[in-house]
């Protein structure tokens, strides 16, 4: 059986991506009430978020993307699962089209799981779950997890190993 992981994480916008054009994006997606009312605001909002995710990335300008890169390929050798980080926001890939990724090389079961480790978070609590929920309906035929949520105390486990490096 063939498994891929999509690791589902943030996201952040390039660092030479123009500030106005992220706070006009952010801006927008805080208030989904007018978004959806108004097809001008809507328009404007979808061509913003595909200007800032598709901003050229390199690993001076984009920090984030080349941490999230190096985590997948360390998951990728200690589980011997191929993966594809999939972005909430900001970078491409969207997590939806990175499950879409994994289909199309023959997944027979996807495991999302996040980066975002604690509870209470909307993109972790609702909007990654979302997601997998209608990749779910989208194949049937596949076996689509979302690994969510994390054992607490496991988690603990490892930021104190992390902290305690740096006790004196």
């Amino acid at each position: 059986m063939k498994t891929i992981v999509v690791l589902a994480s943030h996201g952040a916008p390039a660092t030479d991506c123009p500030r106005r054009k992220i706070g006009m994006l952010m801006a927008l997606e805080s208030m989904p009430g007018l978004i959806r009312r108004f097809k001008f605001l809507r328009a404007r909002q979808e061509a913003l978020d595909c200007e800032v995710r598709n901003w050229k990335r390199t690993a001076d300008n984009d920090p984030y993307k080349r941490g999230v890169d190096a985590l997948a390929e360390r998951i990728t050798s200690q589980t011997g699962c191929a993966v594809i980080a999939g972005y909430n926001e900001f970078c491409t890939p969207t997590i939806s089209r990175a499950i879409d990724e994994a289909v199309s090389q023959g997944a027979v079961q996807v495991i999302v799981a996040t980066t975002m480790t604690t509870r209470g978070g909307e993109h972790s609590e609702i909007e990654i779950r979302d997601i997998v929920d209608e990749a779910q309906s989208r194949y049937p035929e596949v076996r689509i997890c979302y690994a969510w949520p994390f054992d607490p105390d496991r988690v603990a486990q490892l930021f104190s190993g992390e902290i305690k490096k740096f006790c004196l």
